[in-house]
């Protein structure tokens, strides 16, 4: 909470208290809600499990499914950041540090048109995560975006922080992907 507000105590302490209040009413999050329940049998929200000393914890998002499901009405935006919520906190309660605690989001846009991208889901997934849980982004990897494309999703996402900006690969190359996350290429193929 420091970091993220470049050390200055009173606006950290702010930051940590609305982060406890947060927490009061967010949790438990009820594993009956049925788009809950979609979104993580389909997977839309999952880990992606890469067994590797240098490898941070990865948020795995297939945008597609996560795309059709919004667009049919059977998942909500809500169900869609309790889903991240919950990766989430396994994830950080799981990591080898505890002490400063990262993971890897990766946002698979395999078939998906810029034209259907949703970003007010985005908003609002960066405006539950970036106050409640600062600096534990490792990178964000957004997958495959070619380079003519990759400008309009940096113009997309011009609501995000800088510092968070900074840690944004989007890319369409594999290899890259590997060598920034420290992933075997040959095991990720």
């Amino acid at each position: 909470f420091l970091a993220a507000r470049d050390g200055k105590v009173p606006e950290s302490l702010q930051l940590y208290q609305n982060h406890l209040n947060w927490r009061e009413t967010t949790f438990p999050i009820h594993l009956n809600t049925p788009g809950l329940q979609t979104i993580l049998r389909k997977k839309a929200v999952s880990e992606i499990d890469i067994p590797s000393p240098d490898a941070n914890p990865t948020v795995y998002v297939n945008y597609g499914t996560l795309n059709a499901l919004q667009s049919s009405g059977t998942v909500t935006t809500q169900d869609v950041v309790q889903a991240f919520t919950i990766c989430t906190e396994r994830m950080l309660a799981e990591n080898e540090n505890p002490k400063a605690p990262r993971t890897v989001q990766f946002i698979d846009l395999s078939g998906v048109s810029m034209t259907s991208f949703r970003v007010d889901t985005l908003k609002q997934i960066y405006y539950t995560f970036e106050p409640n849980y600062p600096e534990t982004l490792a990178r964000m990897v957004i997958y495959p975006v070619s380079n003519l494309y990759s400008a309009t999703a940096r113009t997309l996402l011009s609501f995000v922080h800088a510092r968070t900006q900074a840690k944004f690969l989007i890319t369409n190359s594999l290899p890259t992907i590997c060598q920034e996350l420290g992933w075997d290429l040959a095991e990720v193929e």
